[in-house]
């Protein structure tokens, strides 16, 4: 071969060598950036996802507050709303599997139409309030009780208005209180001897900040008795369109008095047949928690569930898979809610 075509066909080689290196370094370096655009791409389609489930109202649309009905499209907006994350009431209630009318996860699942995607839905309160019984006084026709509240909110304490009820055995009342800087309170009130048995103190706290940021904590006792049964063990109450639906446990118990209260208001609740309570639409920026109490033979009890009903968490167990977080501020009924949506395969 002439010493001319053996130089060119180096030459040739090296240029080769040297354009075949220059990809392999190209591809190296942009290979985090493909990688990147790739995940990127993923939680995209994940986030549609969450924001589709806030953000449609479903179909049918009132598969929420009609019981009979199953979702054929899964969403929990509220029908008609033109406010962004407002989600409807019932439809949140038939997330939470305390409801006797509450979907399953297949159910969800089939009605959303999405493949090979795992979904968790977490909804909670914004304020934590937490009851702590300190001391006990009795005479010979009062016991007199001193609770502690604190509110915190995300982990800190906040400073809120509260609001508290006393539900006994033919006794109610409430008291107006506010937290010092440090979120903390303390609750004195008494209870006459004649209403022994169970007794519940529901506390609503309300932010001094944003009076939309309102929630509630439910702290059941023993007046003068031994602590209650765990709550469900008589009845198992179920809101669902501005209607509470009671489930006796037990053939020989007796339904007495049924309270609906919000931070602002309360009421007697009105039965409309034997098992079934109307729900008063307050016009409140707060959740509303209603009390039913009863006898169980000789045994007095208060049990108690809110509308809507959380906290609540249901969905597919993530726990150990790879799966993405979104978390969203929503209303429900004028107040307002955390949101976690994890998604996952």
């Amino acid at each position: 071969m002439p010493a001319v075509s053996i130089d060119t066909f180096f030459a040739c080689s090296l240029m080769v060598m040297v354009v075949v290196a220059a990809m392999a370094v190209t591809a190296k370096i942009f290979q985090p950036y493909l990688n990147g655009i790739e995940d990127l791409n993923q939680k995209d389609y994940l986030r549609e996802i969450a924001n589709y489930i806030l953000l449609n109202p479903g179909e049918p649309q009132n598969w929420g507050s009609d019981k009979s009905l199953l979702p054929e499209s899964f969403g929990l907006a509220k029908n008609g709303s033109i406010i962004p994350y407002e989600l409807d009431v019932d439809k949140v209630c038939r997330l939470n599997p305390e409801n006797t009318y509450h979907i399953s996860y297949i159910s969800i699942i089939e009605a959303l139409k999405v493949k090979k995607v795992a979904v968790r839905i977490s909804i909670q309160q914004i304020l934590d309030i937490s009851i702590t019984p300190i001391s006990t006084q009795s005479n010979e026709n009062l016991t007199s009780y001193t609770f502690q509240i604190r509110v915190k909110r995300d982990g800190l304490p906040v400073s809120a208005s509260l609001h508290c009820y006393v539900i006994a055995k033919n006794f109610f009342d409430d008291v107006f209180a506010e937290t010092s800087p440090d979120g903390e309170a303390t609750l004195i009130f008494a209870i006459p001897n004649s209403s022994n048995g169970t007794a519940i103190l529901v506390t609503f706290a309300r932010s001094n900040l944003e009076s939309r940021v309102t929630g509630y904590a439910a702290y059941s006792f023993g007046h003068l008795s031994e602590n209650p049964a765990p709550k469900n063990s008589f009845v198992e109450l179920s809101p669902l369109n501005y209607t509470l639906y009671v489930n006796k446990l037990f053939e020989n118990e007796t339904l007495l008095e049924a309270y609906a209260l919000t931070y602002n208001y309360n009421e007697t609740v009105t039965s409309t047949s034997s098992a079934t309570y109307t729900i008063p639409k307050f016009l409140d920026k707060s959740p509303i928690l209603i009390v039913v109490t009863g006898t169980n033979s000789s045994t007095f009890f208060a049990e108690w569930t809110a509308y809507p009903q959380i906290p609540l968490e249901m969905g597919a167990n993530l726990q150990n898979s790879e799966s993405t977080s979104f978390k969203y501020m929503v209303t429900i009924n004028k107040a307002l809610y955390s949101v976690t949506i994890q998604c996952g395969g």
